[in-house]
């Protein structure tokens, strides 16, 4: 991919757990990579240290639209990733305030600072969370019914995205990941939760796991925002995603049993979420077709690549992984 070699590319949310996995692809494919970051994150700078003196990190909050216009003017990206924002579903009813403030001003701050240099490509980053509790496969053209203050303020910041293309014709691509995995996720996701407890001895408590997902190794991913940024299709939606469903008792016994079966989950010890979405996974031909992109990665090989990365992480005498 020559086209990125030397390209100025900003990341928003690069110290994040998706957002360092595409850092690094980017700086695989030469591009002049600027991350942005607001330093929240538990796990920073880890995730990123490999690569630091790689990159040019800048320091700022989406929220701030000063900042953000000095970043612009500063940094003047050609093509930019936004994936900064405030991410924990269930803890997002009690950040309501944040998820408005970083995901739809926040978004709304960046377009339009960036808009005064212009720019040949803006990936916004949506997810799954959007469509709710509607029928699956979620296709990009069928309905959406977010039901919680996260996915809210996401389809929020998504449709900020699609009214300045329609309205100004700024080159904007939008993305809706599906549930990822991988080496350096935060403990507090469900794959990382299992392995750590089960690395620790630690009771594995949780719900019936009725309720279904699908699980997209973080590589893959990152593959699929690169193949958006460029071949996607201004004002065009995309769905990242594998379609390949499996329940979160399969999941924990498939984890589990990678790992010899060092715990045993208890389920039904936790209550299921009140706005529960119960089945969840990706029609993603259309990133198939038009972006030339599919997942690599099965979910046994990705288990056990992330097994072994917290394995190794959880043996060191401290880690920000094993909490």
């Amino acid at each position: 991919m020559a086209a990125l070699t030397g390209v100025p590319v900003l990341v928003t949310g690069a110290t994040g757990f998706l957002g360092s996995h595409l850092t690094s692809r980017l700086l695989e494919e030469g591009a002049d990579v600027h991350a942005l970051t607001s330093t929240v994150s538990a796990v920073y700078p880890q995730r990123l240290l490999p690569v630091r003196e790689r990159i040019t990190l800048h320091e700022g909050s989406l929220a701030d639209r000063s900042a953000m216009d000095a970043l612009a003017e500063q940094v003047r990206p050609r093509l930019i990733f936004h994936l900064g924002a405030y991410t924990h579903v269930g803890k997002s009813w009690q950040r309501v305030d944040e998820c408005v403030q970083v995901n739809v001003q926040g978004t709304v701050n960046l377009l339009q600072a960036l808009a005064r240099f212009g720019f040949d490509k803006f990936v916004y980053t949506g997810t799954s969370e959007i469509y709710g509790d509607v029928d699956v496969p979620f296709r990009e053209d069928g309905p959406v019914n977010p039901i919680s203050p996260y996915s809210v303020s996401k389809y929020a910041g998504e449709r900020y995205c699609r009214m300045f293309h329609q309205g100004k014709g700024w080159p904007l691509v939008m993305v809706r990941p599906f549930n990822a995995y991988g080496p350096a996720q935060s403990p507090d996701r469900i794959i990382p939760e299992i392995i750590v407890r089960a690395l620790k001895g630690q009771p594995l408590l949780m719900t019936q796991g009725k309720q279904t997902r699908e699980f997209n190794f973080a590589s893959d991913l990152a593959a699929g925002f690169l193949a958006a940024g460029l071949h996607g299709r201004p004002g065009r939606l995309y769905n990242l995603g594998c379609g390949e469903e499996v329940s979160m008792r399969d999941l924990a016994a498939t984890v589990l049993k990678l790992m010899n079966d060092p715990v045993e989950a208890q389920f039904g010890a936790l209550p299921d979420r009140p706005t529960e979405i119960w089945r969840m996974y990706a029609d993603s031909s259309r990133a198939r077709t038009e972006l030339g992109w599919s997942p690599q990665v099965a979910l046994a090989e990705g288990l056990q690549r992330t097994i072994s990365w917290y394995t190794n992480e959880l043996s060191r005498d401290q880690s920000s992984f094993a909490v």
